[in-house]
């Protein structure tokens, strides 16, 4: 049985077509390599993630101990809500993500998030290492997804340089309610909704999850249609459907992380799908983090921008 580790590191990212991934099987010991990690340069928390921070606990804490009383002897006037826009995002949002599976990195990307003529353009690189019988086996990768203001997708560009003749190039149009995957001299094409499909490519595509949930409004637990690149999810399975993957994506209850003796509250989402669940932890529109497994097996995505060392969970 595969352990859960190595189905993280080929489920989560599924931009890593499952072809590639099935030829790399052959010649590698999916382990963490020992070699470094190019040099990243570390920014400092913004001042107002802190305040926000200390002013969630504050918030908290009133709703606890406040009694709200409502009186009809005066009525306030309605205040005017006006609906997020995607240019009132605080878009470019840039980060670079380190990879662990346990202690060591098995790989980094970075990324930019942007608005460009009223589309959110991610453009991301990076490389994925794996230690192989003799030598550490080098995957680079880039990607460019662009979603139009509502964040429903509209094209993806993902390349990937691998040895042994194994690289690969994935496009893919969505329009009209069908997605078009060009991959190779093949092309597939399939219905999906494209007002709840998602995207998954490399790591930095789950930073649409925080950018899309405050942009939309969302509450409670969404259901969306996933588009895993690579091939069918369901190959060789005899109860195989013609249905994308469903992934299931809630807020739930905010978490403090704790990194360099400071601490900071922070959002939290649970992501649920064939894979299992993992974590997503966010502030604001921004992703900070992701965690999947146990204290024995787990893996560890976080942005190495805003933190050298990573960061933990509070008790």
């Amino acid at each position: 049985m595969m352990k859960r580790r190595t189905k993280w590191i080929l489920g989560l990212s599924f931009g890593i077509p499952i072809i590639l991934i099935a030829g790399f099987l052959l010649v590698l010991k999916l382990s963490s390599p020992e070699s470094d990690l190019a040099p990243i340069e570390v920014k400092e928390i913004p001042s107002a993630w802190m305040q926000e921070s200390s002013d969630l606990d504050e918030e908290a804490s009133a709703e606890a101990s406040v009694e709200v009383t409502t009186t009809d002897e005066a009525k306030l006037p309605e205040a005017v809500v006006l609906k997020p826009a995607l240019e009132n995002m605080g878009l470019p949002l840039s980060g670079a993500l380190v990879m662990m599976t346990g202690d060591r990195p098995f790989g980094e990307e970075s990324y930019q998030l942007s608005l460009e003529n009223d589309d959110a353009i991610l453009r991301s690189h990076g490389t994925f290492r794996f230690k192989a019988l003799i030598a550490t086996i080098t995957l680079k990768f880039d990607q460019v997804l662009q979603l139009d203001s509502w964040l429903r997708p509209e094209s993806l560009s993902l390349s990937f340089d691998a040895p042994l003749g194994l690289g690969k190039e994935i496009n893919a149009e969505f329009s009209d309610g069908f997605a078009a995957i060009r991959s190779g001299n093949a092309v597939d094409v399939s219905a999906v909704n494209l007002d709840r499909a998602y995207v998954l490519g490399t790591f930095s595509t789950y930073a649409i999850i925080p950018l899309l949930y405050e942009l939309r409004e969302l509450e409670g637990e969404v259901s969306w249609e996933t588009l895993l690149f690579g091939g069918p999810p369901n190959s060789g399975n005899s109860e195989a459907t013609d249905r994308l993957p469903e992934t299931s994506i809630s807020r739930v209850k905010d978490v403090v992380i704790r990194f360099d003796g400071r601490e900071l509250t922070v959002s939290q989402y649970a992501i649920s799908g064939d894979m299992g669940t993992m974590m997503l932890y966010a502030l604001g529109v921004e992703m900070l983090g992701l965690f999947a497994g146990d204290d024995e097996d787990s893996m560890f995505v976080y942005r190495a921008d805003y933190f050298e060392n990573g960061f933990e969970i509070a008790d």
